[in-house]
């Protein structure tokens, strides 16, 4: 039985530590998120799934911690989860690629098998993400299906092969954030707030992803939202209770060590990450992001005349950049 105490307590502590984190938007979707995931696991009663959940979040607990502490590592995994590399946010940055805004005369693909639905092949792709697929993974976006020797392909097989393909390069690829994000993340990067060379990016916020704004899950990314401020407060959070688990890591470094106290570590001195190491984290992110030209919208997202070039951020480690004119 998991106790009502610990739960309460993991999750002022994963508070705690998220309003410590430097980056606006990071803190922002920490808090988000924690808050939406405590509250919808509320009145659940299924005991596995209760401990499921607490060990993820202790997971992410000591992520936090390590990121805070100075390991860069940690912090870089923080961002990527808050700036949609990976997680609950790339799939709300993709959707609109996908699900959203879908023109009404969009070809249907007629099943493989007359009247048997599932044996109909993936829809196409809209010509900004089939841009991003070819130049960021370097794959096609049909397959080389197989050639049977001495039979033809089964339709239905065929049609799982062509879904397969489509999902393993959905789950792969990376979006561009919204154009006012970008621009925030190459400041925090090192260019200067009147940098107008940058050409390229994403869409803007209002275009793809105005009815958004209150979900909980991209809701940090709104250029508009109320970001959660930085606490300037030195907390010293007490050390969660050992787990009652024979597995638990603690429990089996005692009985090796019986002098192990993990609690000491609670109180180290943090060291704060300076100014240069922040900034080659940006960078670091800004190259898992991709630009396109022209920036899509809404209305031309479907348009197949128009002629997509992806790049990335010329702030990035490796790139160029061009001092005298």
């Amino acid at each position: 039985m998991v106790d009502a105490s610990y739960v309460r307590l993991l999750y002022r502590r994963i508070l705690c530590e998220g309003v410590q984190f430097f980056d606006d938007r990071a803190r922002t979707y920490i808090v988000n998120r924690t808050r939406n995931a405590f509250r919808g696991y509320k009145q659940c009663t299924d005991e596995t799934r209760i401990k499921n959940k607490c060990r993820e979040a202790r997971k992410q607990l000591h992520r936090l911690e390590r990121a805070n502490r100075g390991d860069l590592r940690s912090g870089l995994k923080v961002l990527e989860f808050a700036y949609g590399r990976r997680g609950k946010t790339r799939h709300r940055l993709l959707r609109p690629y996908v699900h959203t805004h879908l023109p009404a005369d969009l070809p249907v693909p007629e099943p493989l098998v007359p009247h048997v639905p599932h044996t109909a092949p993936p829809p196409p792709l809209c010509p900004p993400l089939a841009a991003i697929i070819r130049h960021t993974l370097g794959k096609k976006l049909e397959p080389d299906l197989p050639k049977p020797e001495f039979k033809p392909l089964h339709p239905g097989r065929q049609a799982n092969l062509l879904w397969r393909w489509r999902s393993d390069l959905l789950a792969r690829v990376q979006l561009p954030l919204p154009l006012q994000i970008i621009r925030e993340l190459e400041q925090k990067a090192g260019a200067p707030s009147n940098d107008t060379s940058t050409t390229g990016g994403g869409p803007l916020w209002d275009e793809l992803y105005g009815d958004q704004t209150t979900h909980v899950d991209i809701m940090h990314l709104c250029p508009t939202t109320k970001l959660v401020p930085l606490s300037k407060v030195q907390r010293h959070p007490q050390p969660l209770p050992s787990s009652s688990s024979v597995y638990d890591t603690a429990s089996m470094i005692r009985f090796v060590d019986p002098s192990f106290d993990p609690s000491l570590d609670i109180h180290a001195r943090r060291r704060r990450l300076n100014k240069r190491n922040k900034k080659r984290l940006y960078k670091r992110l800004l190259k898992e992001i991709p630009f396109l030209t022209p920036i899509p919208s809404a209305s031309n997202l479907w348009d197949s005349s128009i002629k997509y070039s992806v790049g990335y951020s010329k702030w990035i480690p490796g790139s160029v950049v061009n001092v005298l004119q």
